[in-house]
Formats: structure tokens, C-alpha cells, sequence
């Protein structure tokens, strides 16, 4: 019984040290212009979906690639650097409780009504403290977005990620070229 066990071990030990990617996750590829362009897009039609108040400008942001997409497998803590997450955040300042709770059940309605999943409810209230917040995921895609407030800051804040794709090396650690704001009527 011992022979047995010894010999998938070192199979395993074997796999491993040659640099064996058979265990290791694949990503799909994907063209990094198509995934900030669903990215922005999306962002705009949720920040429609807030249908905000008159409020100060938005600050142009960049969509920018992030590295924390894993080998899986028997090198899990590897990154692999040319397999990117994408993101976009973007702030709303000194936004009121109420309207924040509107924005919010809005955008959930919006989100939810097209086929996105809640994956997380994030308001709570404390005796001290009050958050407001979701994330939906889009089953098709696997894009993300959160929302989420606090009376603490009083700004509004919206995050966008796609799911890890692998990309060209050369789109693997530069941002989008473009800066994205929200178009507003």
C-alpha cells in the first residue's frame, strides 16, 4: 500500500516542478478593447439607472487591468501575467441618504430585471453607522458591479470588473487609453 501512495506523490512532485499547466485553470482570451468597451457601456447604463439628482461632475477614471487572476491548480498563489481582471470605479460625492436609497433600489431593480444575480446584499445599519450596497453579476458575462453608500463619506460609489481573460502581454499592464466620465442629459 505504501509503494502506491508514494508513486502518485511523486507524480504529482514530478508535475509540479517541470511547470505542468495540466491542472492549472485556462482563461478564455479575449480582445481588451471589447471588454472596456462592455465595461463602459455598462457603466453608463447604470449610471442612467441611478437617475441622480443635479450633482458635481463625475472625474474622468481609467479603465485599468489588474493582476489578480490565479494560475488555480497546484500553483494557486502564481499570477499569471498575462491573464487580467478590468475595472472601473467611479465616485458621486455628497450624495443624502434618501437619494442614495433610491439610486440603490433603482439600479438593483435595473440590474435584477435584465437577468442579473444579487451575489451580495450590502445594506446594513448599525448604531452608528448606515450602508447601502449590492453586487450583481451577469451570468452571460460574468461582469460585476457594485454599489454601494455609507453616512460616513456620503459619496456614492460604483465598481465595474469582468471576469479574468487572457489578453496580448502589451494590454496586460496598461490601462485603457481612454478615460471614461458619465454622459449626463
Amino acid at each position: 500500500m505504501r509503494k502506491i501512495v508514494t508513486l502518485p506523490a511523486l507524480l504529482l512532485a514530478a508535475l509540479t516542478a517541470t511547470g505542468c499547466s495540466v491542472l492549472e485553470r485556462e482563461y478564455p482570451a479575449a480582445d481588451p478593447a471589447v471588454l472596456v468597451q462592455r465595461l463602459t457601456g455598462r457603466a453608463q447604463w447604470a449610471y442612467d439607472g441611478m437617475a441622480l439628482p443635479p450633482h458635481e461632475t463625475v472625474r474622468p477614471v481609467q479603465v485599468t487591468p489588474g493582476h489578480s487572476c490565479h494560475a488555480g491548480g497546484l500553483s494557486i498563489e502564481k499570477s499569471l501575467p498575462d491573464v487580467v481582471t478590468f475595472d472601473l470605479s467611479w465616485t458621486v460625492e455628497d450624495i443624502p441618504a434618501d437619494v442614495a436609497r433610491a439610486a440603490e433600489a433603482r439600479l438593483r431593480r435595473k440590474f435584477t430585471s435584465v437577468g442579473w444575480t444579487l451575489t451580495r446584499d450590502g445594506n446594513r445599519q448599525g448604531e452608528d453607522f448606515v450602508e447601502i450596497g449590492f453586487r450583481v453579476q451577469d451570468p452571460t458575462t460574468g461582469d460585476q458591479f457594485d454599489l454601494a453608500w455609507n453616512d460616513s463619506t456620503t459619496s456614492l460609489f460604483l465598481s465595474g470588473y469582468t471576469p479574468c481573460a487572457k489578453v496580448p502581454p502589451s494590454a496586460a499592464d496598461t490601462p485603457s487609453p481612454k478615460t471614461w466620465a458619465p454622459r449626463t442629459a
